[in-house]
């Protein structure tokens, strides 16, 4: 075995992660590679002549001529020590090598006899295979044919670092085709918001305007309830306008009393995502009973608390989401009579804007509320 050059150190770790970089096993055969190996057997003057890159387990052939196969065990292979090493390496006969005595391919069919590989490095200097002509017969090469084959190895792995490349500029532009879908998504929905969001807020004036006495008393009502309303919007926009948890939602509405000594309120049921569709009105509709519940109900005395539970049902038309709000330990609740904003919200808006169910009770014990609607599961945006 005839090899001049010293072997580099390297961790094997670090060459095959550099081998996989290249995304190249497994692929299927390409004319750039198929051409070196045809040139290099007519150079070279022998039936067989690979591209071999030496996986963990195995051997692959980007690319050959005259074997047949595409790739090998690492134990039928021709000596993964020798095809790692630098420069040139040439084996005039197998049969009388140590290196390449256990191989199949040397004591059986197809009978090689004549090693000569030029390694396939990269610029780091990692050996991932090596470009290999082999013949049937034990022979030389020639200076010329050395310094041919070793060109072609340098082909090789310019080649691969091409396509590398262009694998990588290519997803690259995908990316940016992704971010730029996403972004006219983005502004398509941001438009559908702001659009839905100014006429809520007309909503608001006038129903706060018609439910309130004087200006001061709408001041405060319409700023609160914009308030809330900016909350919910802010749980969307920091999800990319998708989604916001119910129990965000309701703890933006309830987190003044989260703090207090004795438990105001209790939140049960699983996690659950609300588009937007359905998390703008319902917040707003949190909003309201929390209000309710502070001037009227039970968190208006210290003892008072509320329960809301909710939990998703299957149904033949889809998922649909059930919450319950109730008030305990208040002071005896009645039916108003009259219908304020709270209650046109809650019997009005909620059906038309999420096809909700609701039913409200005016318990002795308090306020109960039991709201069915439709969950939307389709995302706004894209996934990526």
């Amino acid at each position: 075995m005839q090899n001049d050059c010293k072997p580099p150190y390297w961790q094997e770790s670090d060459r095959l992660a550099a081998l996989r970089s290249y995304r190249i096993l497994d692929t299927s055969p390409e004319p750039a590679f198929d051409s070196i190996v045809q040139l290099a057997a007519r150079i070279c003057r022998t039936p067989v002549v690979l591209i071999s890159l030496i996986d963990d387990r195995r051997q692959w052939f980007k690319a050959e001529v005259g074997l047949g196969l595409r790739e090998t065990p690492l134990d039928w292979s021709l000596g993964p020590p020798v095809m790692l090493q630098p420069g040139i390496t040439v084996v005039r006969d197998m049969e009388e090598d140590a290196s390449f005595g256990f191989s199949p391919f040397a004591n059986g069919e197809p009978h090689l006899r004549f090693y000569a590989g030029a390694a396939l490095t990269t610029p780091e200097g990692l050996p991932l295979g090596a470009l290999c002509a082999l013949d049937r017969n034990p022979r030389e090469l020639t200076d010329d044919q050395a310094f041919a084959l070793q060109t072609l190895a340098q082909q090789v792995m310019w080649q691969m670092g091409l396509r590398r490349n262009v694998l990588e500029q290519d997803e690259a532009l995908d990316r940016a085709r992704q971010i730029e879908a996403r972004q006219a998504l983005l502004v398509r929905e941001l438009h559908h918001r702001v659009k839905n969001t100014l006429a809520l807020v007309q909503a608001l004036v006038g129903a706060t305007g018609r439910s309130t006495g004087s200006f001061e008393e709408f001041y405060h009502a319409f700023s609160d309830r914009i308030a809330s309303l900016a909350r919910t919007h802010n749980l969307l926009t920091e999800d990319y306008w998708q989604t916001a948890s119910l129990r965000d939602i309701a703890l933006n509405e309830l987190k003044p009393f989260a703090g207090s000594r004795f438990p105001r309120f209790m939140l049960i049921g699983p996690h659950v995502d609300l588009a937007a569709e359905i998390a703008v009105p319902l917040g707003m509709a949190l909003y309201e009973l929390t209000a309710n519940a502070v001037r009227h109900g039970a968190l208006s005395i210290p003892d008072g608390h509320v329960e809301i539970k909710w939990d998703i049902e299957e149904t033949q038309e889809g998922r649909q989401l059930q919450l319950e709000w109730r008030e305990h330990g208040g002071p005896s609740v009645a039916d108003p009579g009259h219908l304020g904003f709270g209650t046109t919200l809650l019997q009005r808006v909620l059906p038309m804007q999420c096809s909700a169910e609701v039913q409200v009770e005016y318990e002795r014990t308090g306020l109960r509320l039991r709201l069915r609607v439709p969950l939307i599961d389709r995302r706004l945006v894209p996934s990526y």
